[in-house]
């Protein structure tokens, strides 16, 4: 097809037609396509709006400047939009006519010329936008002062101020630029404003929390008690940004001028909002404040279906403190499984050991797995004596999740002998389950006396109880010296070797080394090279190179895997090690090939980028997407180019992934 004809298919009714020979348009690159192309920006479909702005792009639409520049001031908007966005696409290299282009007469140039300077955003922009801040059309102001904040230099500032006193329309967009900027020079204004009549307070306070301190909250507070919902909605979610940056404990100073009666009420209308950021916001205000009025409206929320507000409302009700205790214990009761387990937490979180002793020990005895595993958390926290022997029961408890909550919460409490003598008990039992569960919490709380029985079970029938043995054991020893698990690496014991290989992964130990990397490597357990491998990669010792490159070759593709990772840990990147992985590219084992996709983003080499080119056409769309997404690491433009190719994929996490990366190599 000749270019006469693509261009004429820009006038099909298909939409879809249009939208290729915009695409065609591009790959021929021919400078008559370039007019066509931008009488396509008021195009009816978006689409084709899109594929002509993009085509133009890539032809270079540099050459047709001061055409664009001149489209600026079309009447209809989709033009001009395609127009702002092109020039901004082409990014630096337009400055210098968009910086001609802010002198211009006609008015809707210089807006969109500011326009563009905002969005790419380049601080060589900044001194001749602050020289535009003197044209006298205020609808050319606005847009130079967005621009400004949008670039976000410092330099801005000072000129920026004198324009809070302008009306209403230009200070919106100041206040705005200013809270984008961010400079704290901008703070003592926007304070100022606060306090006025201005309807745009809503739009102050948050610049306010951009710009501010802890010395502004006074100030925001002070304006909460008003009808306007949206303004307290926007103070408060400013006086919770500010928070968000103090430093721990975030006491209110006691000099601040609040009526606090006043913040309270404001706070406990937002909290009934029904808007979830704003109550969340409101949920944190009443918590600082240690608003025991609130507490019953907290309560309520711990039901809420948005969960990320029902534990905000948890969190102020800790900070209220011992005096929630009371409402917390009538939620136990209540059908609402979620505002139980948040009660819960929130009374252990609290402190309040009676207050725990009183309501949690009840609840060991709970049917709900969760239920029961929360209070059993609770409970750890406050160290609960009288509840030790109930936790201590709970160690055989048939959910693995109770357990395990048992086990943390028992290695919070000191040395006993009542604690000691009951877990070498446990360790008899003829439970698997119990015994795995004694001997963690024998090694958690660093229980010396019971080397001698964790010993014993080294030869325990269930393979759970051997590997907890060897953890616990290693824990209860010097945990830099290590000396049981490195020995354990020769036992004849495959779940030994394994267990041990993990604990000297953990413990970095270097003398572990040798044995993983000549020995267990090559081990006839899958599962002891595996965690051969990770280790070694934990460790982090050059020594294992050779090794692990030899571990690529194993029939197991999750050893491969593991050693492909070992390798990156150790950042070897050099050709013998690229050449062995690249060796893997045709692998049989998804994962194996995903892994090396992964892996290669970490070699600044042709031949990587060779290679992920090859394993963008996988068969499998894990691997074309960590491919797609290595690429991205990798950058260049053959890298621009491979991605491309993948926009249309079949798979959309593949297609979602080519686009999040093209974007960011285009940046």
């Amino acid at each position: 097809m000749g270019l006469r004809d693509v261009i004429n298919n820009l006038h099909s009714d298909n939409e879809f037609k249009r939208r290729d020979a915009c695409r065609e348009l591009a790959d021929i690159g021919a400078e008559e396509g370039i007019q066509p192309l931008i009488n396509a920006f008021g195009d009816d479909s978006w689409l084709v709006r899109e594929s002509a702005v993009e085509a133009l792009i890539k032809i270079g639409g540099e050459r047709k400047m001061p055409l664009l520049i001149s489209v600026l001031k079309d009447e209809d908007a989709r033009v001009r939009s395609s127009a702002v966005e092109i020039l901004t696409g082409l990014g630096e290299k337009v400055l210098p006519t968009v910086f001609e282009a802010l002198h211009n007469d006609e008015e809707n140039i210089v807006r969109y010329a500011a326009d563009v300077l905002g969005d790419i955003g380049d601080k060589k922009s900044v001194d001749n936008l602050l020289k535009a801040l003197e044209h006298p059309s205020e609808d050319v102001l606005y847009y130079v002062i967005q621009a400004l904040g949008k670039i976000g230099d410092v330099k801005a500032v000072e000129p920026l101020l004198g324009f809070l006193d302008r009306d209403m329309w230009i200070q919106s967009a100041t206040v705005e630029a200013l809270g984008l900027i961010g400079d704290d020079r901008a703070a003592p204004r926007l304070i100022e404003l606060l306090a006025t009549d201005t309807f745009i307070k809503a739009q102050v306070a948050e610049a306010v929390s951009r710009v501010s301190d802890s010395s502004a909250i006074p100030a925001l507070m002070s304006s909460l008690g008003n009808e306007n919902e949206e303004l307290n909605n926007s103070v408060i979610k400013a006086i919770v940004t500010i928070k968000s940056r103090m430093t721990p404990p975030y006491d209110i100073p006691a000099d601040y001028e609040v009526n606090k009666d006043v913040v309270i009420s404001a706070c406990l209308t937002a909290l009934t909002s029904g808007k979830a950021d704003v109550a969340k916001a409101a949920a944190i205000v009443l918590g600082w404040l240690k608003a025991e009025a609130a507490l019953a409206p907290l309560a309520e929320k711990l039901s809420d279906e948005d969960e990320a507000l029902s534990t905000t409302a948890k969190s102020a009700i800790v900070e209220i403190g011992k005096a929630a205790v009371p409402k917390l214990s009538n939620l136990l009761t209540i059908p609402y499984k979620r505002a139980r387990l948040l009660s819960i937490e929130a009374i252990g979180d609290i402190g309040d050991k009676q207050g725990g002793e009183d309501t949690l020990i009840p609840l060991l005895l709970e049917e709900d797995d969760d239920l029961r595993r929360a209070a059993v958390l609770a409970v750890g926290k406050l160290k609960i004596e009288s509840a030790l022997d109930s936790l201590l029961g709970l160690l055989d408890d048939p959910s693995d999740s109770v357990r395990q909550a048992v086990v943390q919460s028992l290695g919070t409490y000191d040395k006993s002998d009542h604690i000691f003598e009951k877990l070498v008990d446990n360790l008899r039992s003829v439970s698997p389950a119990l015994r795995k569960s004694s001997a963690e919490v024998m090694g958690l709380v660093g229980e010396s006396r019971g080397i001698g029985y964790l010993e014993g079970l080294l030869k325990d029938p269930d393979s759970g109880v051997k590997q907890t043995a060897v953890f616990a054991l290693a824990k209860i020893e010097d945990i830099k010296i290590g000396s049981l698990p490195v020995m354990l690496l020769g036992s004849d014991d495959p779940v030994l070797r394994k267990s041990a290989s993990i604990v000297m992964g953990e413990l970095k130990d270097k003398r572990a080394v040798e044995p993983l990397s000549l020995t267990l490597l090559k081990d006839e357990n899958m599962w002891v090279r595996y965690h051969a491998a990770v280790s070694l990669g934990s460790i982090g010792d050059e020594r294992a190179v050779e090794p692990l490159l030899s571990s690529l070759k194993d029939s197991v593709g999750a050893v491969k895997v593991a050693s492909m990772r070992a390798l990156g840990l150790l950042k070897i990147t050099t050709g013998e090690v690229l050449d062995a992985l690249i060796s893997l590219i045709e692998d049989v084992d998804d994962d194996v090939r995903r892994a090396l996709a992964e892996e290669l983003a970490f070699f600044e080499d042709k031949k990587s980028v060779e290679a992920l080119s090859q394993m963008i056409e996988d068969s499998s769309w894990q691997v074309r997407e960590a491919a797609v997404l290595s690429i991205g690491k990798v950058g260049g433009k053959a890298s621009i180019k491979c991605v491309e190719t993948l926009i249309d994929d079949e798979n959309q996490f593949v297609r979602e992934a080519a686009e999040k990366v093209l974007s960011s190599l285009k940046e």
